[in-house]
């Protein structure tokens, strides 16, 4: 019995080996051909669960040879990507810039929208906030985000992505928005995100650059998003909280009231317009591939 058990155990060694050696000597898919979403035939792209990037690469992705894997956060998406496992995944551009900045080995595809890539409306690409239905807020923060223009939303992205290269060294200008401390007994104004997600939000040690406390864990949060949420409170007359929460429990989370809204990357689709209320959006994008070179 121990022999034939030696055996199986054997025989499940060498298949692990197998398929390990076969994934490991996977040929490379070569980029520098790719001209539009076509040429990614036989690439294996991923993207965010629950994201309109997932949605669009298995839309479009799939019919085109495209094997579509999908991965819960942007961490484990770099992490697949760097391992092999995948040959690129999908993100905003900002977010490229960000990631290609901090990792020299890796570069991105800027294939644009509704032309060479991805089928896409500016909503779809757009990220804006999200409350609950029926919120009063929707239009009081509307009024705050038609008074940031085009030009400050992209000085104020071009900070986001330098203070992310570093989130303990200090920038300069990076109050772009100009936004000033409120009242210590003003309302407050419970804002969610993940806070790990290059440059739009993330987790550091300090409040350097403006950052945030993470009112529910330790550290704080900083990003385009953060400086957004604090901009919004400001001319709100609110007291901002930053929330920490993976991205599925986001819209649940708003809607049973635990915060009352999300400002992090969120693009205002049709199905989470049925579930939460959106905002105007405060940053469009176009969308990417970000792969090693």
């Amino acid at each position: 019995m121990k022999k034939f058990l030696s055996l199986i155990l054997s025989a499940m060694l060498i298949l692990a080996f197998s398929l390990t050696a076969a994934s490991c000597s996977r040929e490379k898919f070569d980029f520098s051909q790719v001209k539009n979403i076509s040429d990614l035939k036989g690439a294996i792209i991923a993207a965010q669960t629950g994201t309109f990037h997932l949605d669009a690469l298995n839309t479009e992705g799939k019919d085109k040879g495209i094997t579509v894997k999908e991965y819960k956060d942007f961490p484990a998406l770099l992490t697949a990507l760097t391992s092999g496992a995948i040959d690129g995944y999908v993100a905003e551009e900002p977010t490229a810039y960000a990631v290609v900045a901090q990792n020299s080995d890796l570069t991105y595809l800027a294939l644009k929208n509704n032309a060479t890539g991805f089928t896409a409306t500016d909503e779809d690409t757009g990220i804006a906030v999200a409350f609950k239905l029926g919120s009063e807020l929707v239009a009081r923060a509307n009024a705050a985000i038609a008074e940031i223009t085009l030009e400050n939303k992209n000085a104020l992205m071009q900070k986001a992505v330098e203070m992310s290269l570093d989130t303990s060294k200090a920038v300069d200008g990076y109050n772009v928005l100009s936004v000033s401390e409120v009242a210590a007994n003003a309302p407050v104004l419970k804002i969610a995100m993940e806070c790990g997600y290059e440059p739009f939000n993330w987790t550091q040690e300090s409040d350097v650059n403006g950052a945030v406390k993470i009112a529910n864990g330790a550290g704080y949060a900083n990003g385009y998003d953060v400086q957004i949420a604090k901009y919004i409170a400001y001319k709100l007359g609110m007291k901002l909280e930053v929330y920490a929460a993976e991205w599925d429990s986001l819209i649940p989370g708003v809607q049973a009231g635990t915060y009352d809204g999300i400002i992090a990357g969120m693009s205002p689709t049709a199905t989470r317009k049925a579930e939460v209320d959106f905002t105007d959006c405060y940053y469009n994008s176009n969308l990417v591939i970000i792969y090693k070179k």
